[in-house]
């Protein structure tokens, strides 16, 4: 009876302990994903007027441009990803993005969405638009993924800074050769 009891201690702090590493592992691991995923670019583009003539014009990353830019990453440091979802009739579907790390630790990342019945949808496409929607959602909330900017007003600033740079480069470049 006593070498069961401290058998099952024993077998209680070794999955204490598994869990932790993995914990660890997986922190390790999305910390150094994290430094390599680089901002999305935002590739798509909505842009229509509606029957009120309203116009709705953005764009966003679609979900096939940010798989394919943080797949190779998450691998090449044992994560990996994947959804669960949830599509009751009259409810809100509901998407769970589960991030896993191969030592077994995983978090998870829900949000949910009523169907989107804009546009001319059907009630199948209404279901998918919010699924693919709350995918892209749940996975760069999980992975902490920055939102591409308009970068017009950047790219100028950057541009006026690299200027300013020159000008003082080629400021010092002539004061070391007066010398």
């Amino acid at each position: 009876g006593q070498s069961l009891e401290v058998l099952d201690k024993l077998m209680d702090l070794q999955e204490r302990y598994e869990k932790n590493e993995g914990r660890k592992a997986f922190d390790e691991a999305m910390s150094a994903a994290s430094a390599e995923i680089p901002v999305i670019a935002k590739t798509r583009v909505v842009d229509f007027t509606n029957k009120s003539n309203q116009r709705t014009n953005y764009r966003y990353e679609d979900l096939a441009t940010i798989a394919m830019t943080v797949n190779p990453i998450l691998s090449k440091y044992g994560l990996s990803y994947r959804f669960r979802t949830t599509s009751l009739p009259n409810e809100p579907i509901v998407v769970t993005c589960i991030v896993s790390h191969r030592m077994g630790y995983s978090e998870e990342n829900t949000l949910s969405a009523p169907r989107d019945e804009s546009g001319n949808k059907n009630g199948i496409q209404a279901i998918g638009s919010t699924l693919t929607y709350l995918q892209r959602m749940t996975l760069k909330a999980a992975l902490v993924l920055a939102p591409a900017a308009d970068d017009d007003g950047k790219r100028q600033r950057a541009k006026q800074i690299s200027e300013q740079r020159r000008t003082k480069k080629v400021g010092v470049v002539q004061s070391q050769v007066s010398l």
